[in-house]
């Protein structure tokens, strides 16, 4: 998701679609060609650089790699790089990835997101490639969370609420409140937590305003009660890889920023970030910070 115009085929320009959004930072901020930062001592909301300085549209490999590194990854790869990782991403990902960082800092760090069996059956028989979200926690040596721990509600699928582990193996589908309390306990047991959500991509390719409305909508709620519930030592950090729902006119991905929203006592600290390889150095040095700064006290005083 991109912050554009306010045109006919943008969601966000329909005030139903993210209602809580809209009041936390206001009607037109992810409307604005250039939104208008927003810095509190617990908020900080700007508009982002995707482009990352290489010319054409912004993909999805070479931006999460970035996002997760801190390293341009298109400059790297001298273009955007579209799907899963390769080779050659995970020359940047394996000693540079945010995973790694954390744990060589003496922190935790974990996945969030729940994996079904036939992801790695494919990967086993060559018929897909690791995402970069998926090689981030493999090149970390951590563990995936599986179907088990999504029904011990110790996981969350990328669709929020399930709805495709329901019609798969029969699990319950959950509430967009109860999957953020869901994910909010799993942070609280980690110094950095990833999550990550497609509903935004597969609406804005397949240009259907009913499901983007329907996946914003989803998100909204999600994030209000992420936000609303957030304990006070959590930062929750959000932004994108490229623009695309927001610009249902076209199918390829935009050129349009993207946002970043940064809400929690570590929020001030990404007023400087100007675009995806900003993120992850200001994480790691706050973390570095405050694990040192911690060292004497106890678990669940440390900031995540």
């Amino acid at each position: 998701m991109g912050i554009g115009p306010a045109i006919a085929a943008n969601p966000f320009a329909n005030p139903s679609t993210t209602p809580f959004i809209n009041a936390l930072l206001g009607a037109n901020a992810l409307t604005q060609a250039t939104a208008t930062e927003q810095l509190t001592s617990s908020l900080t909301f700007k508009a982002i650089d995707a482009t990352l300085g290489i010319s054409g549209r912004p993909q999805s490999a070479t931006g999460q790699t970035t996002l997760y590194t801190g390293k341009n990854a298109a400059a790297f790869r001298g273009k955007h790089q579209s799907a899963f990782a390769g080779g050659s991403l995970r020359r940047l990902i394996e000693p540079y990835g945010m995973f790694r960082q954390v744990l060589e800092l003496g922190g935790s760090a974990t996945h969030a997101n729940c994996y079904l069996p036939s992801y790695f059956e494919a990967i086993a028989q060559r018929r897909r490639r690791y995402a970069v979200g998926s090689l981030l926690t493999l090149t970390a040596g951590l563990p995936f969370r599986g179907l088990a721990e999504y029904d011990r509600g110790e996981a969350v699928y990328w669709d929020i609420t399930g709805d495709i582990v329901h019609r798969t193996h029969g699990l319950p589908v959950r509430r967009p409140i109860r999957a953020a309390q869901e994910l909010t306990a799993i942070a609280t047991q980690h110094h950095l937590t990833l999550f990550e959500s497609f509903l935004p991509d597969f609406a804005g390719h397949a240009q259907d305003y009913d499901q983007a409305q329907a996946a914003l909508q989803r998100i909204d709620t999600f994030l209000e009660q992420l936000i609303t519930q957030r304990p006070a030592n959590l930062t929750l950090i959000l932004s994108s890889d490229h623009g695309n729902v927001e610009d249902l006119s076209i199918k390829n991905h935009t050129l349009n920023p993207v946002p970043l929203l940064a809400v929690g006592p570590e929020a001030p600290a990404f007023e400087a970030v100007t675009d995806l390889s900003g993120i992850t150095p200001i994480m790691i040095k706050r973390l570095r910070s405050s694990l040192c700064s911690y060292g004497a006290a106890t678990e669940k005083s440390i900031p995540r």
